[in-house]
This record gives C-alpha cells, sequence and structure tokens, in this order.
C-alpha cells in the first residue's frame, strides 16, 4: 500500500474550488497532479477474472449501487486502483467514485479494427540505423493515461484499462539503451481520433513516426494532401522502403500514397517559412508526452501567432495544460 496520500483526499471539491480562481495553464489541482504522478510512477496493470467482477455485482445488489451494478468490471479496476493510495476505505471509495468517473474500457478492438493495423504489415525484427521494428505487448488491465476531462474548469486526469492484451508495432530506438520510440498504441489510436476527424483540404503534420495520422487523415475524401515535415532520415527510409506501398485506395478510390509529401526538415525551420493560409489544417505530432511536449508547443505557438486561415492542432494538448 502507498501510505503517503492517506486522508489527503477528502475534500475534493474544496480543491476545485480553491484552484478555480488561479486557472491559465496549470488547470489540475495539487491534489490531482499528485495522483497522476504517483500512477505514473507505479505504471499498474489491473489483474481480473470474472469472480472479481461477479464479487462487485454482489457486493452492489447488497448496498444497492446502481452505478455499481451497471460497469462491474469498471468498478473494480477503480477500487483496485485507488488501493495503490490509500488504505482508508473511505478515502478509497471516494476515489475509486472519481476514478470510475473518468475512466475507458480499451478493448483489443480498438487497435485491432484499426485500418492502419488491418493494412499495414510491419515487418518484424528489421533494423535500419539504430532503429528496429519490433512489437509492443500491453497487458489485460493495463491502465494508460488519456487526454484529461475538464470540470467546472478544472482538468482531472482520465485513465483507460485494457480488457484484453494487445500487441501493437513499434519502432525501438538506441539511445543508449534501446527503448521504444513510436508505436500504434490504443492511447495514440484515442488521443488523435478528433484531430484525424477533424481534417480538412490541405494538411500539415509535424512529425512522421509510423506515419499513422499521414496515412488516416489522407483516407479521407477531403483531405486532398498531406505533408509530412521529419527530419530523421532514417525514419522518413522506413516509412518510403516499408509502409508507404502498403497505403492503398482512399474512401474514393484514389491512392493515398499519392496524396502524402514528405520533407526532411526540421520542423520550426519549416514554420518559418510559410504562412498562414498556405495549409488548411495543421497537425504537430513531435513530442514523446506532455513533458517534453510542453515547450515545443509553445514554440509552434509562437510561430503561428494570428493565423486564421490554417487551423493548428496539437497531439495530447489538454495533457499538456494541465501540467
Amino acid at each position: 500500500m502507498i501510505m503517503k496520500y492517506e486522508n489527503k483526499y477528502t475534500d475534493y471539491t474544496a480543491v476545485k474550488t480553491e484552484y478555480n480562481s488561479h486557472i491559465d495553464e496549470n488547470r489540475m489541482s495539487r491534489m490531482m497532479r499528485e495522483i497522476r504522478a504517483e500512477i505514473a510512477r507505479l505504471r499498474p496493470v489491473i489483474s481480473y477474472d470474472e469472480s472479481d467482477i461477479e464479487m462487485v455485482r454482489k457486493q452492489a445488489g447488497k448496498i444497492g449501487n446502481i452505478k455499481m451494478m451497471a460497469d462491474p468490471e469498471g468498478w473494480y479496476v477503480a477500487m483496485v486502483l485507488s488501493g495503490y493510495l490509500t488504505k482508508d476505505k473511505y478515502e478509497r471509495l471516494k476515489l475509486a467514485d472519481t476514478f470510475h468517473e473518468h475512466m475507458t474500457k480499451v478493448p483489443a478492438g480498438l487497435v485491432y479494427t484499426n485500418p492502419y493495423y488491418n493494412n499495414v504489415m510491419i515487418p518484424e525484427d528489421l533494423t535500419l540505423g539504430n532503429h528496429h521494428f519490433a512489437v509492443l505487448r500491453y497487458e489485460r488491465g493495463e491502465i494508460i493515461e488519456l487526454n484529461p476531462d475538464k470540470v467546472e474548469g478544472m482538468y482531472v486526469p482520465h485513465y483507460g484499462y485494457l480488457q484484453d492484451a494487445i500487441e501493437v508495432p513499434c519502432i525501438t530506438e538506441d539511445k543508449p539503451e534501446e527503448s521504444v520510440w513510436m508505436s500504434l498504441s490504443p492511447g495514440e489510436i484515442i488521443t488523435m481520433e478528433d484531430d484525424i476527424s477533424d481534417a480538412h483540404g490541405r494538411v500539415l503534420t509535424l512529425g512522421l513516426g509510423l506515419g499513422y495520422y499521414a496515412y488516416m487523415a489522407a483516407r479521407k475524401t477531403n483531405v486532398s494532401e498531406v505533408t509530412v515535415v521529419e527530419r530523421d532520415h532514417d525514419t522518413i527510409t522506413l516509412f518510403d522502403s516499408f509502409i508507404r506501398n502498403q497505403f492503398g485506395k482512399d474512401e474514393a478510390g484514389h491512392d493515398i500514397s499519392d496524396k502524402i509529401r514528405i520533407v526532411q526538415a526540421d520542423a520550426f525551420d519549416y514554420l518559418r517559412t510559410i504562412g498562414d493560409g498556405d495549409y488548411d489544417y495543421m497537425f504537430a505530432d513531435l513530442w514523446e508526452g506532455p513533458y517534453d511536449g510542453k515547450p515545443m508547443y509553445k514554440e509552434i505557438k509562437k510561430i503561428t501567432e494570428g493565423y486564421k486561415k490554417t487551423e493548428c492542432r496539437y497531439w495530447i494538448l489538454p495533457q499538456m495544460l494541465s501540467i
């Protein structure tokens, strides 16, 4: 049990009120920031089976809790997760209620029915320079952070839990130890949904990765072209040699690959060469997470300040604004 949080969460409403008068970019209460930091440190995996879910059903029936009866699986995950933070029964129940309200079930189908996953075959064990194709496994019950929810002007962390084990393609990088550099993760699929759905016209995307965003945007008939700015030569070679030729047709029967143009350049330098309206839509995805991303987001905002004709979007922007 993690003891240091005991008796710190009794007045969630009061904490929200205290911080509401100081909202700018720092939009998450101290309590929620501490919870988020501890979960990130622990990286918990909540193991459960049908007997655990049945236990929640029985308990919900005894106390007449309709929310628990409606979603016993989610409630079990929320209760166990809260147990990582406090052993106090009352505090644990309040935390579980908050977690459950801001938690999403993530089924394997999210990945396994995704067009990129189904249409693009990533060759395993392929190495180019210090980049390596590999498979990344997520365990059943693994907790992933998604974009936070906004409640009365305050951000509250939002988590997903995996209902099934999932294996996804990824690229690892030697720096100097091998680590995952980019992947088709469930979290990325979810947090990019709106940015893909809203893409239109001439699209500029900063950062190539596995080409997921470029592919998903170029599939749309209301997207005429996708320009991708990427400075890393090996990433571009991996994409052009092994991924691009698998993209097939868009929804209107046009070759998706023909709609995608790669520019090898530093994203910030490239942005300084263009102006408002040169693209209809821009999506920036240069960062690994909110902490390294926030300074880059601020720099891009400065360069594009005053843009009215180009709609600018940023991956995991709510997460960056909440730190």
